[in-house]
């Protein structure tokens, strides 16, 4: 289903050149710009919530308990495994998390 959606013409514009230079429809680049929207939305939400958790040293400290528990678990367990990634791999991943998210 298609819906209306007032934008000024300024915005109009710049969605029309967009969607034509990467030869999409603009639904499409609306659609990513909301997506990359949302996640960032989520991933300062994120930020936020650890930064309060690090303001009470009390909660803070019972997380990093909690953290390190279950790092030993997984150290037991995962020792003789081969890493899921190859370093390759992990730096192209960094480098795509750096690009989306500006880090």
């Amino acid at each position: 289903m298609a819906t209306t959606v007032r934008v000024d013409d300024q915005l109009h514009a710049r969605l029309r050149q967009i969607a034509a230079a990467e030869g999409r429809p603009s639904g499409e680049v609306i659609q990513e710009a909301v997506d990359r929207y949302e996640r960032e939305k989520f991933w300062v939400s994120v930020k936020q919530d650890f930064e309060r958790l690090r303001g009470d040293p009390a909660a803070w400290r019972a997380y990093q308990d909690e953290i390190a528990l279950w790092d030993a678990a997984s150290d037991e367990t995962l020792a003789d495994e081969e890493p899921y990634y190859s370093p390759e791999e992990e730096a192209e991943i960094d480098a795509e998390f750096a690009k989306t998210y500006g880090r």
